[in-house]
């Protein structure tokens, strides 16, 4: 395929004029202090930020976004068995700002196959930052759901520590027989250090809890090498190469399947201490994703074959600047954001090019920002931050023509849906903004208040979709005419951490005006076209989370997410507004084993948006059982029993599409909404030297 070629831009260093907060005390016992809460890899930690561990996790997971599903207020859009697409308070897609290690991979699928987590090696990173809305302005524009930061740490080798270390693991679970091994190694010295990482996982299709078949088969191999410097205290310099390649992906929410789709990402980072005071750091990374879809390669007895062949090549860039001194801190920089997309639709038995899905779309950001917080005495602090952006859209292939003669340029689709015959480039300058304040109350209380603004431009499908099929009756058209999308968002929460008790609460509430809508039916000369066009919309929601530590050995876990989107504009609610929702766990924990019954639980959803085709889904509680041992500090061996009742059960924010499954029939058959997995055994080990 053919790899496209990125415009030199530059990018120049905004250096700080301000500085760097003392370390805050963040919560401690109501008896004693505990030690600070560090939140690392965002400076402006909240109770809307936390830190999640893969090595942490015991149970199996598909791929990140399965794994993600399994955090706290977060949920998941499935369409087979790989290829989860985490949403965030009623967002997902372009609305949340995904990093794989400094680095945006979007995606080649104009369906969402193959979403940023899909690229993502879960266990070869060491955390992962959890943003709910937006808590900072480092990464670019948008981000309007949050942010999911996957990171890899700087290795340090101290004189006397051993030169080599690293994990290795692997998992089983029955129910698809879903195989997973992994990892990594890092040798090095104080000089320098080389670490590498590989990850396999393969699955068949699984069965639902009604003993149904699902489409959901995968194999996927990871894996990469990352060379680092550090010639003395003040210098890091490391260059990395990554690629995933997936093989076979089964979707049964969609009428189409993944044979082939692969990414290479080449990545460089670097950080000079120049000052006690002032720390300058930078990264550019540049990813290729090569993807094919079709309806012919697994699938039995496809009457016309179709395929559609994708690229889309991301170059991320950052330069930051964090100045320190005394009670403040200030950090500014310069982000690029260039992604190059192409799709086209392909009749196999003729060759002939039938729609061109991603006719040749060019996006690029570049923006600035600076963040400044401020303590306040010893138990208040304040924080703030601007942004901005200049984003510019193009597609050069708007005038071509298909070679059906039915079919019409993506110029000619605008024209016929939007009554649009402009030209299709589009320039745009975006703003974003926040404040927090936060109040520590007592000794291990604290309570916040923060105000946000963002914007973000539609993506290559919400602009420039250009699909056309069927002998001209299946339209899927964007609109080149579509204003920013603009989120205006208030959190207001508590958290608190005690030796028995930690929680939090959170409310928020997110005004969207030029919400970019996804609507189906009339528009122009077209009955019943996918298209978009802007819309008011509002968003708001309640946040809970707490652990009770008692009777030294137990310990007793929650979290309770409730969510409700309304379209302002037309009435009704949004597309993909999960129901109330959440999760209890109960522990016992002691030096070499932990045991726990953990119930995953959600309400009902009958409000519907009808154009995205929902389907209303019934209440459900699912019982999972888990036991970990610790036969030694560096070996820990799980096994345990998902939906240990074999409950069939949806997830609301499934795809409603179980009719293109190609083993749905007989009188079993499904009709309605994606079904989750049934009762699944499984065994993981997970070995550290």
């Amino acid at each position: 395929m053919n790899t496209a070629l990125f415009v030199r831009q530059p990018l120049s260093l905004a250096l700080a004029s301000l500085c760097l907060s003392l370390p805050t005390s963040l919560l401690a016992e109501q008896t004693s202090s505990l030690p600070p809460l560090t939140v690392t890899g965002q400076a402006l930690g909240s109770a809307t930020t936390q830190e999640a561990w893969p090595t942490d996790s015991s149970s199996p997971a598909a791929d990140a976004g399965d794994w993600l599903r399994q955090q706290p207020g977060i949920d998941a859009n499935r369409m087979g068995g790989h290829g989860l697409d985490p949403v965030i308070r009623g967002l997902g897609q372009n609305r949340l700002n995904v990093l794989l290690d400094g680095a945006y991979v979007f995606g080649g699928c104009p369906n969402r196959m193959d979403p940023p987590t899909a690229y993502a090696p879960l266990y070869s990173y060491d955390r992962v930052v959890i943003s709910k809305g937006v808590t900072t302005l480092r990464h670019g524009p948008g981000g309007s759901g949050g942010s999911v930061l996957f990171e890899r740490d700087r290795p340090e080798f101290l004189p006397g520590e051993p030169r080599v270390r690293g994990e290795v693991g692997g998992s089983y679970a029955s129910n698809g027989d879903a195989l997973k091994g992994w990892a990594h190694v890092i040798t090095g010295s104080e000089q320098g250090y080389l670490r590498a990482f590989g990850e396999y996982s393969e699955a068949d299709n699984y069965e639902d809890g009604a003993g149904r078949e699902i489409w959901s088969g995968y194999e996927s191999t990871q894996g990469g090498l990352i060379l680092g410097w550090t010639p003395n205290q003040q210098t890091w310099l490391e260059v990395t190469y990554e690629e995933t390649r997936e093989r076979d992906v089964k979707f049964a929410g969609a009428g189409m399947d993944s044979p082939e789709s692969d990414n290479r990402t080449l990545g460089l980072r670097g950080e000079y201490l120049w000052s006690p005071l002032l720390t300058l750091s930078g990264n550019l990374h540049y990813s290729q994703v090569e993807h094919v879809m079709d309806n012919y390669s697994l699938r039995p007895d496809a009457t016309m074959q179709m395929r559609v062949p994708t690229t889309s090549d991301t170059l991320t860039g950052r330069l930051m600047a964090e100045y320190q001194l005394g009670p403040n801190q200030f950090t500014g920089g310069l982000n690029l954001i260039q992604n190059k997309r192409e799709a086209t639709l392909t009749n196999t038995a003729n060759g002939m090019d039938i729609a061109f899905m991603w006719p040749q779309v060019t996006q690029r950001s570049m923006g600035a920002f600076a963040e400044v917080e401020h303590l306040i005495g010893s138990d208040k602090r304040a924080f703030a931050g601007v942004r901005l952006d200049h984003v510019d859209s193009s597609a050069d292939k708007t005038q071509a023509q298909p070679d059906p003669g039915w079919s019409k340029s993506p110029a000619q689709l605008y024209e016929d849906a939007y009554g649009f015959t402009g030209s299709a480039d589009q320039e745009e300058w975006l703003t974003g903004a926040f404040v927090r304040f936060e109040k520590d109350i007592g000794s291990w209380q604290r309570a916040f208040v923060s105000a946000s603004r963002s914007q973000r431009v539609g993506d290559a499908s919400e602009l420039y979709m250009a699909r056309i099929a069927n002998g001209g009756n299946d339209q899927w058209v964007g609109n080149p005419d579509l204003n920013p999308e603009t989120s205006h968002q208030l959190d207001i929460g508590m958290l608190g951490k005690s030796q028995r008790l930690d929680y939090s609460a959170v409310a928020f509430s997110n005004w969207v005006s030029d919400y970019i809508y996804r609507d189906q039916g009339a528009i122009g000369t077209y009955d019943g076209a996918s298209h978009y066009r802007n819309i008011s919309a509002a968003l708001y929601g309640i946040e809970l989370e707490a652990t009770l530590r008692y009777a030294e050995h137990w310990e007793t876990r929650g979290h309770l997410n409730a969510l409700r989107g309304d379209n302002r504009s037309d009435g009704g609610p949004l597309a993909q507004i999960s129901p109330y929702n959440g999760q209890v766990s109960q522990h016992w924990i002691s030096d070499a084993w932990e045991a726990l019954l953990r119930v995953r639980f959600a309400a009902k959803q009958d409000r519907l948006n009808t154009p995205a085709g929902e389907e209303a889904t019934s209440s459900y509680a699912v019982l999972d059982l888990q036991a970990d041992w610790n036969p030694r500090k560096d070996l820990k061996l799980s096994v345990g029993v998902d939906n240990l009742l074999d409950k069939e059960y949806a997830n609301f924010i499934n795809r409603n599409a179980a009719g293109s499954d190609p083993l749905n029939s007989g009188d079993n058959k499904l009709s309605g909404t994606l079904t989750e997995p049934g009762r699944s055994i499984w065994v993981s080990a997970r070995y550290q030297f």
